[in-house]
């Protein structure tokens, strides 16, 4: 574990993926830089019922769930000022609320670690 990841040691990320191997590859990199994955959440109401209920630090959303827009996911986490990275492969990245982070898919580790970072700093200055 580097230094860099040892900074996010504990911190809980609440991810919502629906394809089944990057959500894998998602979780893994995740767990190297230190943090658990809360999750993951295949499918909108899932999704949505663990932003309510579980714990969790901050957030890493696909926009698209198995055909429906993350926006409820998005709007509910922005509500609650909790920082949130949107993952998409697609142009379309508009929610009508400002994410802490975009990561473009395909994303390297390298770029995850910098999402993480910013997730990471703006939870920082949300405390």
């Amino acid at each position: 574990m580097s230094e860099q990841s040892s900074k996010f040691e504990g911190m809980r990320v609440l991810v919502a993926e629906d394809e089944f191997l990057v959500s894998m590859l998602l979780e893994e990199m995740l767990d190297d830089l230190g943090c658990t994955v809360v999750g993951p959440y295949a499918e909108l109401s899932a999704a949505l019922e663990g932003v309510r209920a579980a714990e969790f630090d901050v957030a890493v959303i696909d926009l698209n769930l198995a055909g429906e827009k993350a926006d409820p996911i998005i709007h509910e986490l922005a509500a609650r000022a909790v920082p949130f990275a949107i993952a998409s492969g697609g142009s379309d990245t508009q929610t009508g609320q400002t994410p802490t982070a975009l990561l473009n898919k395909p994303y390297s580790s390298a770029e995850l670690e910098e999402t993480v970072h910013a997730l990471h700093a703006a939870l920082r200055g949300n405390a």
